[in-house]
Formats: C-alpha cells, sequence, structure tokens
C-alpha cells in the first residue's frame, strides 16, 4: 500500500499550501484499509518544542480533515474538493467509565409543541413533575433529546429545582422565561440541578456519584429552560426538545449537586464593540462560599465535573482556585472556547473546595467585528 510510505508530519502556511516538517514528530502505530473505510491510530508527544507544532492541552481543539480518493504521489498531495470538514475535541478529556444503562428506568422532560418565535433569542420555561419514586433513587445519566434538525436551535438547556408546595396546575403551561407575564410559580425555581449545552452529548455521572429523587428533600417539580437560538430570524418553527433522566435504584455513595459560579445577568455587564480582547471576571469570594459551604458542608464538595459555558462573543474561560490568597492550579480551562462544542469537562482528579476559598471566572471575550454594544443576558457557569 503505497499510501502509507507517505504518512508524515506536514504543516501549512497561510496560503494554505502543505510542506514536509523538518521535525518529524508524527510516529503511525496502526493502519487498515478495506473497501469502504481507511484507519490510521497515530501518536506525538504534547508539546513537540517545534514552532510548525500545536501543543495539544486541556483546551478546545478544532481538528480539520480532508481525503481524497487516490493515493498522495511523489508530486504532492490531491486536491480534497468538497471531501473536507472540521471537527472539534477536547483530546485530554478524561475517558468516562460508561456504565451499562440499557436495562435502567428513564423518563422524559420534553416540550410539547412549543412555537419559536421568529426573534433571535427567546427563553422557554415548562414546568414538570418528577415522576413519584417512593424510596430514594439515583440519576445516573442525562441525555439530551434534540428533536432532528433543530441541532442548531437549541443552544443550551438548564434544569432548575422548584418549590415543593406548588400543586399540578403549574404542569398546565409553558411561557417564555424572564418575561412580566410569566407565571409567579417560575420564580421559585433557582437551584440549578442539571445544564446541556450545544455541542455536548449526554452526561454520565461518576459511578459513586448521583443525582438524587425520592426523598422529600429531592426536586419533585422542576422548570426546564430551553435557550432557543433563532439569528436568521425563521418562522414557523415547532419544538419539543428535552432531557431523558435514566435513573437505578442502587443508591452510590455520595449526591450530586451543582454550583454556579460566574458573571451574573446584569445590565452592568457589557462588552465594547472592536474589542480584539476583552476580560470580564466574576467573583466567587471567600466570604460567599464561607456562608455556603461553612454550616452544611465544613468539609468542602468534591468537584469531578465542569461546564464552561459562554456565547459567541467567547473566546477563552479559565476558572481559577485560590485558598488563603494562594492561587492552586487551575480548576477547568479552555483557551480556544468553541460556541457550538460546550459539553462537561471530566477533571482526572477530584478537586476539594473548601469554605473560605474563593473562585474566579475570568471570561476573555473578542468583539473586533461588532460596531455596537454587546449586552450580556445569560449566566457564564
Amino acid at each position: 500500500w503505497p499510501m502509507f510510505h507517505f504518512q508524515q508530519d506536514y504543516f501549512t502556511d497561510e496560503n494554505r499550501v502543505l510542506k514536509k516538517d523538518p521535525q518529524q514528530d508524527y510516529h503511525l502505530e496502526y493502519a487498515m484499509e478495506n473497501s469502504t473505510h481507511t484507519i490510521l491510530a497515530f501518536s506525538r508527544e504534547l508539546h513537540t518544542c517545534d514552532t510548525n507544532d500545536k501543543s495539544i492541552t486541556e483546551s478546545t481543539v478544532r481538528v480539520i480533515w480532508a481525503y481524497h480518493h487516490k493515493d498522495m504521489g511523489e508530486a504532492g498531495q490531491n486536491y480534497h474538493g468538497s471531501n473536507r470538514g472540521t471537527k472539534s475535541l477536547r483530546l485530554l478529556n478524561p475517558e468516562k467509565e460508561e456504565v451499562s444503562s440499557a436495562s435502567l428506568p428513564y423518563f422524559d422532560l420534553t416540550n410539547k409543541d412549543v412555537p419559536v418565535p421568529d426573534k433571535d433569542t427567546t427563553y422557554w420555561c415548562q414546568m414538570f413533575k418528577i415522576p413519584v419514586q417512593h424510596e430514594k433513587h439515583h440519576v445516573t445519566k442525562v441525555e439530551p433529546l434534540i428533536q432532528k434538525g433543530h441541532e442548531n436551535l437549541v443552544h443550551h438547556i438548564l434544569l432548575y429545582q422548584c418549590s415543593s408546595n406548588l400543586n399540578d396546575s403549574v404542569l398546565d403551561y409553558g411561557h417564555e422565561c424572564y418575561h412580566p407575564n410569566m407565571p409567579d410559580s417560575f420564580l421559585t425555581c433557582e437551584t440549578v440541578i442539571f445544564a446541556w449545552a450545544i455541542g455536548g452529548e449526554g452526561f454520565t455521572y461518576p459511578p459513586h456519584v448521583g443525582l438524587s429523587i425520592g426523598t422529600a428533600a429531592d426536586p419533585q417539580f422542576v422548570l426546564m429552560e430551553v435557550h432557543y437560538d433563532n439569528p436568521s430570524y425563521t418562522e414557523g418553527l415547532i419544538d419539543n426538545s428535552g432531557l431523558r433522566l435514566i435513573y437505578t435504584p442502587d443508591i452510590r455513595k455520595y449526591d450530586a449537586g451543582v454550583i454556579e459560579a460566574g458573571l451574573w445577568v446584569s445590565l452592568f455587564h457589557n462588552i465594547p464593540p472592536g474589542m480584539p480582547e476583552f476580560v470580564s471576571e466574576g467573583h466567587c469570594t471567600l466570604e460567599c462560599l464561607e456562608e455556603a459551604l461553612g454550616a452544611e458542608r465544613p468539609a468542602g464538595i468534591h468537584v469531578f465535573a465542569v461546564l464552561l459555558h459562554a456565547h459567541l462573543a467567547g473566546r477563552a474561560i479559565r476558572m481559577r482556585h485560590f485558598r488563603n490568597g494562594e492561587e492552586q492550579k487551575l480548576l477547568a480551562y479552555d483557551d480556544e472556547f468553541d460556541f457550538n462544542f460546550q459539553e462537561f469537562q471530566y477533571l482526572e482528579e477530584e478537586r476539594t473546595i473548601l469554605p473560605g476559598d474563593n473562585l474566579i471566572t475570568e471570561c476573555h471575550y473578542s468583539t473586533v467585528d461588532r460596531i455596537r454594544m454587546t449586552w450580556v443576558r445569560q449566566v457564564l457557569m
């Protein structure tokens, strides 16, 4: 197979011309070809100290691929034509320990024929009741149920825990969130218990952790907030997207929770136009964490996954962690943030946050292509 003779390390210049790299850092480990597929496995150092190579970090990597049906010859590569594409990946995201959930029970929280307005951004809220469980269960996995063809319309979904004193009448209608006419019951839904964003897959809890349902302290009524992104102002869209929650009666060691840190929705947070780099910081102060954790969780909480969330102007997000005035290793970061690829980062090792620590969410934006002020309308997580 002559094609394998040419498995080499190349780079491209600003004119997209491929050039052979004088420092070869690509090592072919495995190759297979049949009538339909070519499979190549290769290895490379994360940091090669080669100016023609991009370092591989925990940030998002945009992989560009292209192919031609003929093998590359001595004269150089064949033009790929339309056989090309890109994919965002997080190469260093630890492998999830996938526990089979095929036989486990589940319930769906899905919108029913929501008319999506012909405007840029809509937040739609719908109340649901968690199916009655007579004893404690743990949710082990949450999967997005995005209506086919609406993959770019549904930007993110948040699930909030609501007051337990509500009655079933709140289930009868959905409404636009943050609207003057929205039901008062929506105001009782303040605690985020799950978050999904565009590009993300289902979220699997670690084997020793689950989201508790079925006890008096657990959510009974939940509010699902769906952010619809309709920049083309398309009319007549009807959506039925939502979430699937898979659960088990086999109780795990720890209950899961969510802590939000970042910049709250506020007219005081805005980004000037024409800025190649603009940084905003959200401070979760030591006084705040002392009050939040001191009495209930004096030994702290253990973070096992982080979702970094921003909108189109976002370029990088860093979650900084301080203890006794000294900065710890970054809790999570993405220096190559991709609006269309937002999913939980599983931490390689769980990190403890103690009462008296403080967190800074550092958000980097670019508005170099904008001529108007950017007003922030959604929490960064």
